[in-house]
């Protein structure tokens, strides 16, 4: 008998040592134990044996040289050769199906936010040009003038989100000297079958706005077109949805940013609208001193591409930061700040949405979802 406990025992312990192991992502990747052995460019994972190992055996490291997360980066990760240095790279890791978002089902069933009339291209600093129907929701502002000025997304058929950083007169803004355009492919090019052209009668900056800090930056303009009316849909404008308040995706989540800010290397505006893909940073992550520190304030959210080669930039503020949950579109984010562009350590910074709700249902009348809002027919 007290042999078969002592078995029965260790049996126990190792089941409750390994439950929480994975051979898939869960979260941030931290309680992953699977094979995978390449980074997400495809180099050879360094065996862990090769390098100090400051956090122990406990963390999934040791004689092998397959991706774990032992400090609780973003998603797992190795180091490979790179040249002559060994550098640290992400792995490309299966999500769990159990880790998979799911929000609560559409009551209304004429629900058309977030959903695209094309699908976006395989592949904004080091983005790809993208047709306007992948992101119908980004809007273009501009002020007499002074041209282009910010990116933003329109979250109903009369309403748009922007960054408020963008308008440096803050209420006293003069709202007759802006214009918004939606379904625009370039910032100096007309196309009179995509685009919608809208004054703003009324700029709404959250009114705890800190310009010091860029803490709640975000602001709404309401629009309107030479009618009177408010967006139609079509394939190049739609409604993107809002989640549900203070939802957070996990760490190391894909998500989309879309603007005309500067290319990589440029002086200049991209001119034609860009998007690329970027991954979700945790917050604890981003507010370390390796990344931002004290600067992350609980109204931002970090996210940028584990190579730091794609980023938002310049130009792309007050921009859609979107993420894809149960086959629609959701804003979680609007383009704020960062330090440099697709600099490694410096992720891009955005307003996160979902803290925002409230306010945003008090200025426009949206609830939780952008639902109740049907368009005029074009």
């Amino acid at each position: 008998k007290a042999c078969i406990s002592h078995v029965f025992l260790i049996f126990c312990l190792s089941f409750l040592l390994c439950s929480d192991v994975s051979s898939c992502q869960s979260g941030d990747g931290s309680s992953y134990r699977g094979d995978i052995s390449r980074s997400a460019s495809g180099r050879r994972c360094l065996n862990w044996e090769k390098f100090l190992n400051p956090w122990g055996y406990s963390k999934g490291v040791g004689n092998h040289n397959y991706c774990r997360n032992p400090d609780r980066s973003s998603m797992p990760w190795c180091r490979v050769r790179k040249g002559k240095k060994n550098v640290k790279e992400f792995c490309d890791i299966p999500r769990c199906k159990s880790d998979t978002v799911k929000f609560p089902p559409a009551v209304d069933t004429e629900l058309t936010c977030g959903e695209r009339s094309e699908q976006r291209g395989q592949k904004i600093v080091g983005g790809s040009f993208t047709p306007v129907e992948s992101q119908p929701w980004t809007a273009a502002i501009f002020e007499q003038g002074k041209g282009f000025l910010c990116g933003g997304s329109l979250i109903s058929p009369c309403m748009v989100v922007s960054a408020a950083h963008c308008f440096s007169d803050g209420n006293k803004t003069g709202v007759r000297h802006l214009s918004v355009y939606l379904g625009k492919v370039a910032i100096n090019e007309t196309d009179a079958d995509k685009e919608q052209r809208f004054t703003v009668d009324k700029l709404i900056m959250h009114p705890d706005y800190n310009n010091d800090n860029f803490d709640n930056d975000i602001a709404l303009l309401r629009i309107r077109s030479r009618d009177g009316g408010c967006a139609v849909k079509s394939a190049a404008s739609r409604v993107v949805c809002l989640p549900p308040p203070y939802t957070q995706l996990p760490a190391g989540f894909q998500c989309s940013i879309a603007g005309y800010g500067l290319e990589h290397n440029s002086m200049h505006c991209s001119i034609y609208l860009k998007q690329t893909e970027v991954r979700l940073i945790s917050h604890a992550e981003c507010k370390s001193v390796a990344y931002y520190g004290d600067l992350i304030t609980k109204s931002m959210l970090c996210a940028g591409s584990p190579d730091w080669n794609t980023d938002s930039c310049k130009g792309d503020s007050g921009g859609p930061l979107v993420c894809e949950v149960s086959g629609r579109i959701f804003l979680f984010g609007v383009v704020s700040w960062g330090e440099g562009c697709a600099k490694r350590n410096k992720p891009g910074v955005y307003t996160q949405v979902t803290n925002y709700n409230k306010w945003i249902a008090a200025k426009t009348g949206l609830s939780m979802y952008t639902k109740g809002l049907m368009y005029p027919t074009k």
